[in-house]
């Protein structure tokens, strides 16, 4: 490929010389232009179009329809529309070459496509780099001005099949040189595809022939196609050619984010890039690809879920990076100030510290997500301290059941080809306690209180809170397969103990669970109706509850009643059969009285 890209710059070097003695016709120039070139190439040189030689006010020779051809390939390698070469007639006429212009138009460089490239990011790099080959030639030449226009990169595989990989729609570097002064240079790139993506970077360079070192001076580069929204990015550092390494500082804007950093690459070094970013915000529509579909498909929650990771992708992966962003957004949550330190290699990518504030609690994690099978295995350990209830609902559009705090610790892990599987496939425990829990719009004491008076053939008088106070609320949660199953459940109320278990699934949003209850003599506080015995407190009282977290809470639990009525009765039949026994042991014992 390198080769192929130079071709061009070398013929018209050919060009160049050969035009010193003027009195030369335009088909010997093509002679001798086609023999030097297959000596120094092997390649051979046709001209299908027009051959003008000027004079006047540049010496220049301009070519179109020109194709190079490598020897033993079955495809033209170069063909271009235009070939324009121009030189400054004083100079030339003192001894010294000195070039005005270069313009090729219309250029096709064909490659025949490997059986199976290795991956993408590295063909593409190939062809970054090639294209920083065909200007060396230029430079070295101290070219006044190099205008490349309408260039495409084509690939022919085996059955003859031409797919276009790479288009450079104008390239315009102005006083080419290698002694570190400014060249002004604008490019505009385009990949074309499915999803098509354009590049854009105008600024200065700065080359030092010596050292092998660019110097970038404000290089400003515009992204669009990849994201939903343009990136712009304003770069300036060093780069070494012959090392293939760079350290660039950057700032960044793309919509409403923006944010600065430092970039370090290395192409044989590991990791290939090294970076430190700060943003004000970051969210999946910034992520998300482009295209209407796309661009909505970003708000939804669940959309892609099911889809496969993108393992592949993942492996050609070798980066550090620390990032730092003001307002972080994922799916319908918000982490302030989030703090990240990530290592991807090879499809193993480890965070090794993610801090934040989601929903008013501190949030602290590590995570590893090991992609490099067919499978992907995640794990991942935290905690969540004092997470406000209320808010946490709010951000999944849920109804407002819950007020209050948290606090949540675990540790888990999954296996799965796509994140559905992933949740669906969920292992671990979590520790979850609370304080000030309120459940909105039910009662469970009033549910309670109704089968207590009913008990004593009363009906209830008082007016009951139309929400339900906790003092306690904890759980201890096992995750398996896609469902959190909390054994044991407790809930305590003034004068009410909950004792049971549960499960929730993840994916539907359901829930079951059945508790115990106990009651206590505070009852009677509520509403005299509610006045527990002795024989009331020596019961479990069973409240059984089951619902979706989109449905109404009134609708959740019910007390059991017939289950105690048959408690009740039983415990009755066995107190009047202890008091039975125990007369007829008064009656044995003490017969000789």
């Amino acid at each position: 490929m390198y080769r192929i890209v130079l071709i061009p710059l070398a013929l018209l070097l050919v060009l160049v010389v050969i035009l010193v003695p003027l009195i030369v016709g335009k088909e010997t120039i093509l002679d001798v232009a086609a023999s030097a070139l297959y000596k120094k190439t092997g390649a051979t040189l046709t001209v299908a179009g027009d051959a003008k030689v000027t004079v006047f006010p540049l010496l220049g020779i301009s070519l179109s329809e020109v194709a190079v051809n490598l020897p033993e390939r079955e495809h033209y390698d170069l063909q271009a529309r235009s070939v324009q070469i121009g030189v400054d007639l004083l100079p030339l006429l003192k001894g010294d070459i000195k070039i005005e212009t270069i313009r090729l138009d219309g250029l096709v460089v064909r490659t025949e496509s490997p059986a199976k490239q290795a991956n993408s990011d590295t063909h593409e790099g190939n062809i970054a780099a090639d294209g920083l080959a065909a200007l060396a030639m230029p430079l070295a030449l101290n070219v006044n001005r190099l205008l490349i226009t309408d260039v495409r990169w084509e690939e022919i595989d085996s059955r003859g099949t031409v797919a276009t990989s790479l288009e450079l729609i104008r390239l315009q570097a102005m006083n080419l040189n290698l002694e570190q002064n400014p060249v002004p240079i604008e490019l505009q790139l385009r990949r074309p595809g499915k999803q098509p993506m354009e590049l854009s970077l105008r600024g200065d360079l700065r080359i030092n022939q010596k050292t092998q070192e660019v110097n970038l001076d404000k290089v400003l580069i515009e992204i669009s196609g990849a994201t939903a929204m343009p990136v712009q990015v304003q770069t300036s550092g060093t780069i070494n050619l012959s090392r293939e390494v760079a350290d660039l500082t950057l700032t960044f804007e793309s919509g409403e984010t923006h944010g600065t950093g430092s970039l370090h690459y290395a192409n044989a070094g590991s990791p290939n890039i090294d970076a430190v970013l700060k943003l004000n915000r970051l969210d999946q529509g910034l992520l998300a690809l482009t295209g209407s579909k796309a661009a909505a498909a970003a708000g939804e929650a669940r959309v892609g879920r099911d889809q496969p990771l993108p393992l592949d992708a993942l492996r050609l992966i070798d980066t550090r990076a620390v990032l730092d962003v003001k307002s972080a957004r994922f799916g319908r949550h918000v982490v302030s100030d989030l703090h990240m330190n990530l290592r991807a290699l090879k499809g193993l990518i480890k965070v090794s510290d993610l801090t934040g504030n989601l929903h008013g609690g501190e949030l602290a994690a590590t995570a590893t997500l090991d992609g490099r099978n067919n499978i992907a295995i995640l794990k991942t350990a935290g905690s969540l301290t004092e997470l406000d209830i209320a808010t946490a609902l709010a951000a999944t559009e849920s109804a407002h059941i819950l007020s209050g705090s948290a606090t949540a610790s675990w540790q888990l892990d999954s296996r799965g080809r796509s994140p559905d599987q992933l949740i669906t496939a969920l292992n671990g425990s979590i520790k979850l306690t609370t304080k000030k829990v309120m459940l909105e719009g039910a009662s469970v004491e009033k549910s309670l209180c109704k089968a207590v008076a009913l008990t004593n053939n009363e009906s209830l008088t008082a007016n009951f809170p139309a929400n339900t106070r906790f003092e306690t609320l904890f759980a201890s949660i096992q995750v398996a397969n896609g469902k959190v199953i909390l054994n044991p459940l407790r809930a305590e109320l003034p004068g009410i103990t909950l004792i049971g278990n549960g499960n929730y699934d993840l994916v539907n949003q359901s829930f079951v669970a059945t508790f115990k209850g106990r009651l206590s003599e505070k009852l009677e506080q509520l509403d005299h109706a509610c006045r527990v015995s002795k024989r009331l407190t020596a019961i479990d009282w069973p409240v059984n509850c089951a619902g979706n977290v989109g449905t109404e809470p009134a609708s959740w639990c019910r007390v059991d009643t017939a289950k105690i009525m048959q408690d009740l009765a039983v415990n009755e039949g066995l107190d009047k059969l202890k008091k039975k026994a125990g007369k007829l042991f008064d009656k044995l014992f003490n017969r000789g009285d």
